[in-house]
């Protein structure tokens, strides 16, 4: 029987540790494709890089995918830091290619050096032991696999591999900069604690795979006790999680629960304190996650972002049967049957079935804008806020952050997940049936 090698897509920036990381897969076998961010951020250096690395995968034979990021005004849109925006774009693109090509996992190039410094930087910030237990071989992010085959590699070694097979590398000149925390602690920190203990990176790495055991019989024992305060996910939200805040409130150890719950999201010490006494309706929210409470939950996850308003189809001539996928994480199919008495005109919550020739014009799934009215299936005599509707139906703030609508030209035809506007309504008069079908995908 063939053993079927695993396929990685390789994070392939053009410096010295992706170029290991590439060349020493390729030797396994183990290269499905090289993946190379431009985030045009270094002028004609972030050029050179994307020149160089389209070089060494023609000449190595390897399939390359190569994807370009405004990524200046990413960060002035969603008011993140530079780094951050470049981080969330950067592995937001690789999980839509995980999901889309059937890759096993991301492949990075981090070392000991780099697990050093993660360690370092995360007990500045202030940490569990999750933090100290520092990179993992094999870890999980966004819900894919992330993979570093390189993790017991020095940067001596990896340099030194490099000049052994003769290949050249490119220079990220920030690299320099010691205004960055990472490149402080490189240039600066490591070589001071050097001088006190020499092996200071061994001994950082040691002690990180120490903890990593610890950390996994810690973790397990949270678990069990934030399943006890009732830790779901959030039905409507996949990738969100809800707890009971009463009965996390009650339990002896409350505050190691969500600050472990919330470890993810970068959420200091302080603020999960303020989440386990926030009010109903409160709202905490970072760079990288969101805590809310409704009634008798807390509910948290990533920053909640909405999608951009995109059209599904022009005119109903469109309309036979198709599917779209927005924002990499919403599949919307629509298909056209002629109606008869027998058509069942039964829908789960995330279906509708509405006259087709009501339809006006071009249909736009889009986030609730301010003002947005409509007529709720079922209602008489009069329109309805969108807002009054969602606040009379018990919406968390997060469902309303993330509340989206399928519009025509007069207005709104489906509150996703709830009703449709009565002027669509099936009757006896329809000729054409209109079946909306809409799905989580990421």
């Amino acid at each position: 029987m063939t053993n079927v090698r695993p396929q990685y897509l390789v994070a392939l920036s053009g410096g010295a540790d992706s170029v290991c990381l590439l060349l020493t897969l390729l030797e396994k076998g183990e290269v499905g494709a090289a993946a190379h961010c431009n985030f045009h951020l270094r002028g004609d250096e972030s050029d050179r890089d994307e020149e160089f690395v389209r070089q060494l995968c023609l000449q190595r034979g390897v399939k390359l995918f190569v994807k370009h990021f405004d990524t200046q005004a990413e960060a002035e849109k969603t008011g993140e830091s530079i780094e951050m925006a470049a981080r969330r774009l950067r592995y937001e693109w690789f999980n839509a290619m995980i999901r889309d090509l059937g890759f096993d996992a991301v492949a990075v190039g981090h070392h000991q050096e780099d697990n050093a410094e993660t360690l370092l930087l995360n007990l500045l910030r202030g940490t569990g032991l999750q933090g100290l237990a520092g990179m993992q071989r094999m870890s999980r992010k966004q819900g894919f696999a992330i993979y570093r085959p390189l993790l017991e590699w020095t940067k001596a070694d990896i340099l030194q591999y490099l000049d052994k097979a003769a290949q050249t590398y490119v220079t990220d000149s920030t690299n320099a900069d010691t205004h960055y925390r990472r490149n402080k602690l490189r240039h600066e920190v490591l070589p001071l604690l050097q001088t006190i203990n020499p092996q200071i990176i061994r001994t950082l790495n040691q002690m990180a795979k120490n903890l990593t055991e610890a950390n996994d019989i810690y973790q397990s024992s949270v678990h069990d006790m934030a399943t006890q305060c009732g830790l779901t996910n959030v039905a409507q939200h996949k990738r969100y999680k809800q707890i009971g805040y009463a009965a996390l409130r009650q339990h002896r150890f409350a505050h190691a629960i969500l600050r472990e719950l919330l470890m993810p999201y970068a959420f200091s010490d302080a603020q999960v304190r303020d989440a386990l006494s926030m009010g109903v309706g409160g709202v905490i929210e970072n760079e990288q996650g969101y805590v809310t409470r409704s009634e008798d939950l807390l509910i948290f996850g990533p920053v909640p972002r909405t999608i951009k308003a995109e059209t599904i189809f022009q005119s109903k001539s469109e309309c036979l049967c198709s599917e779209n996928i927005i924002g990499g994480s919403l599949s919307i199919i629509n298909r056209l049957v002629t109606y008869n008495k027998d058509l069942s005109l039964k829908c789960a919550r995330n279906e509708i079935k509405i006259d087709a020739d009501a339809v006006c014009g071009q249909l736009t799934l889009r986030p609730v804008a301010e003002g947005d009215r409509f007529t709720p299936f079922g209602m008489k005599g009069g329109s309805q806020l969108l807002s009054d509707y969602m606040t009379n139906h018990h919406f968390t703030r997060l469902d309303k952050r993330l509340a989206m609508v399928l519009a025509d030209e007069r207005g709104i035809v489906w509150l996703i997940g709830e009703r449709c506007d009565e002027r669509l309504r099936v009757t006896e008069n329809t000729r054409k049936v209109l079946h909306f079908v809409v799905h989580n995908i990421g």
